[in-house]
């Protein structure tokens, strides 16, 4: 279609110029043909940029940044579930305790500015006269706006309609309870139990993939219970590892090659690494 054009265009012009201004005739001919080229390509640029705009340069991450990812996984001492089960794991896997458990570590010690150091004077009388926390330690007060501003930083943005902010449990001890906005962090008398465990687990390895957009951190992970000696591949201790037995003079680096291997994968987004996944490698 455009060639016939072209044509048509040509003879034209060859009638109003006439047979005697031929070299005139040729000079035009190419002059148009090039203007044409031009805005057919410069056409193309727009039309290819405005459909395919440039993706973001993802620049090179550091080992530093590396080993604040690794510690950044979402763990729960108390083996609510995260992120080393016998299963893959994604967020909707995570119980709400290891949500907000991780991003209060993350805040910890990473933004410790964020939280604000209390007295006893300063908790409110909803947690004070709670008979059941026996002997109160205050740590510290947060908002709760804070930790939604954290959220995306280690799960991503397309899970905060996700979040649900309450009252949670960090461990055995620490407590945080919601008051006002603000989360009132506390120790209380710890809970009584008798799980008496000890957990081995260290960075192997890590792969950067897709131009930086994707981090791969490998690491084993092994929990004993020292009531019984036996040890376990797994949070919940579900999968006995029958090649590994604790002693008073255990040696973790004795079993490397009897150990479960992880892989926990974090993407990036808006500047920031954000956990995605988790799974058994072998």
């Amino acid at each position: 279609m455009f060639k016939k054009a072209l044509e048509w265009f040509i003879i034209i012009v060859s009638r109003i110029i006439g047979d005697k201004h031929m070299k005139l005739k040729k000079i035009l001919m190419y002059l148009i043909v090039a203007l044409l080229v031009i805005g057919v390509g410069i056409a193309f640029v727009v039309i290819f940029n405005f459909d395919n705009p440039q993706e973001e340069v993802v620049p090179e991450i550091t080992e530093d940044e590396v080993f604040k990812l690794y510690n950044s996984i979402p763990e729960n001492p108390m083996g609510y579930g995260a992120t080393y089960p016998a299963y893959y794991t994604q967020y909707n896997n995570l119980s709400n305790t290891v949500v907000l458990s991780a991003i209060y570590e993350y805040i910890l010690d990473y933004d410790a500015s964020k939280l604000t150091s209390i007295t006893t004077a300063d908790l409110p009388p909803s947690i004070i006269n709670n008979t059941n926390y026996g002997k109160i330690t205050p740590l510290y007060k947060v908002s709760t706006s804070t930790f939604e501003e954290f959220f995306p930083k280690l799960f991503g943005k397309d899970k905060l309609d996700k979040m649900n902010i309450e009252d949670f449990r960090y461990d055995y001890q620490t407590l945080a309870e919601i008051v006002d906005g603000y989360y009132y962090i506390f120790m209380a008398d710890p809970l009584e139990t008798n799980t008496n465990d000890i957990v081995f687990h260290d960075m192997t390895k890590y792969l950067v993939t897709e131009n930086n957009k994707t981090i791969e951190i490998y690491d084993y992970y092994l929990k004993c219970d020292l009531n019984t000696n036996n040890c376990y591949n797994d949070e919940r201790k579900t999968k006995l590892n029958s090649q590994v037995k604790y002693s008073p003079n255990f040696n973790i680096n004795n079993y490397i090659d009897n150990l479960v291997i992880y892989k926990h994968t974090f993407n990036y987004e808006d500047g920031y690494y954000y956990w995605c996944s988790s799974s058994q490698d072998n």
